[in-house]
């Protein structure tokens, strides 16, 4: 039995539908799912079978039709939508395929933002984001805008701003699906890096063999089901 102290996501039977005005189709068909801290875990899975729909879930970015979902020992199901922007933006770090950077604010910016919606003071997010851009070596790139930047460093760019108020947990969705071998590989360290300097959660979706090799779980979701790979 896990130690639920330790226990940052637990999601019960979780289902989840989308209605059109001819049908409805279920995404999610009982997802059961514990994730520990420190843990890194991965889900694999044909494109269309649900993916970012659990990861827009555990990120509090959609709703589920039944079943529970706790963070960190809270039910979401009984969390106003303040609440759950709150939990979003200082608890949960968020890494996307395409980076979303905002193009018309420069590198400090992007990495500062998500403690400038928390009002956070100016001092306080500088230092932070001065503090990260060494972390992701991109000191010199601070008052660069994103498309001055490589694939890379957009991607390094957007780690720092996951990091910046000091998530339980972090969401990556398909994080090297953009990037060649040797960024991939850069890129799979830091999360590495992050896990044992951060004590950091991570949580990744992807179609890339290679990312499993840093995870401690990883798990399959076909037809709406989520089920664990063998060790």
């Amino acid at each position: 039995m896990s130690d639920l102290s330790q226990t940052i996501i637990k999601l019960s039977n979780i289902q989840k539908s989308y209605f059109t005005s001819s049908e409805s189709l279920q995404v999610l068909k009982g997802v059961n799912l514990e994730i520990q801290r420190n843990d890194i875990i991965s889900i694999m899975g044909p494109s269309g079978s649900g993916k970012s729909t659990l990861l827009n879930v555990i990120g509090l970015l959609d709703q589920f039709d039944s079943g529970t979902y706790e963070i960190s020992g809270l039910d979401v199901s009984q969390l106003t939508k303040q609440q759950m922007q709150e939990i979003r933006l200082a608890k949960i770090g968020f890494i996307f395929q395409t980076f979303n950077l905002i193009q018309t604010l420069n590198v400090r910016q992007n990495i500062e933002l998500p403690m400038a919606l928390l009002h956070k003071d100016q001092e306080e997010q500088k230092k932070k984001s001065t503090d990260l851009l060494k972390q992701v070596q991109l000191e010199s790139k601070a008052d660069k805008f994103p498309h001055h930047l490589s694939i890379g460093e957009q991607q390094r760019v957007a780690i720092a701003r996951a990091l910046v108020n000091d998530p339980t947990l972090i969401l990556c969705d398909e994080p090297t699906g953009n990037l060649d071998a040797q960024t991939t590989e850069i890129i799979l360290n830091y999360l590495l890096k992050l896990r044992k300097e951060y004590n950091a959660t991570i949580l990744i979706v992807t179609h890339n063999p290679e990312v499993e090799k840093i995870c401690d779980h990883k798990f399959v979701l076909k037809n709406g089901k989520l089920k664990e790979k063998a060790p």
